[in-house]
């Protein structure tokens, strides 16, 4: 099958799961979801880009982490106002380069959680709780359709050997 076709196959099951997991897990057992915007980037590198540095295991959880607790601290420590949004991507930027767990969608993550004032729950869900979900998801996928070749982007070109 065609790479492009398995890419969208499997987001298509991560976001199954994660509307599964959020109206049958989530909110009726803790009263929180496991949904929200820079999902679809998550999505995007585990499915299309498996092999990437951005896409394994330790960077997403890692960098989705880093955001979180960056997220509360300038949330709830740093009295940054308009510029409470900046300086939690920056910060977490700067920390996910330091951890060497650099995972873009979660410098996303630290601008929603600054914008939304989340609280302590925040730092789990729906961000963390959410990259489990399609983690598992993209891990069982892969196993099962053996396609752990990275999909040439968009534009780009595969290289032919003379």
């Amino acid at each position: 099958m065609d790479p492009s076709i398995l890419s969208g196959l499997g987001a298509a099951l991560g976001f199954a799961a994660l509307h599964l997991t959020h109206d049958q897990v989530f909110l009726p057992y803790g009263g929180f979801g496991c949904l929200c915007p820079p999902l679809g980037a998550v999505a995007v590198l585990l499915f299309c880009m498996p092999n990437a540095p951005a896409s394994q295991p330790k960077a997403v959880i890692g960098a989705h982490i880093i955001a979180g607790l960056v997220g509360y601290a300038v949330v709830n420590f740093a009295n940054m106002g308009a510029y409470a949004e900046a300086t939690a991507v920056v910060l977490t930027i700067t920390l996910m380069s330091m951890f060497k767990m650099v995972h873009p969608p979660a410098g996303a993550y630290a601008f929603l959680y600054a914008n939304k004032k989340m609280g302590l729950q925040g730092i789990f869900a729906p961000g963390l709780a959410g990259c489990f979900v399609l983690i598992a998801v993209q891990q069982v996928f892969l196993t099962l359709t053996a396609s752990k070749k990275p999909v040439a982007a968009a534009g780009g070109s595969k290289t032919k050997k003379a």
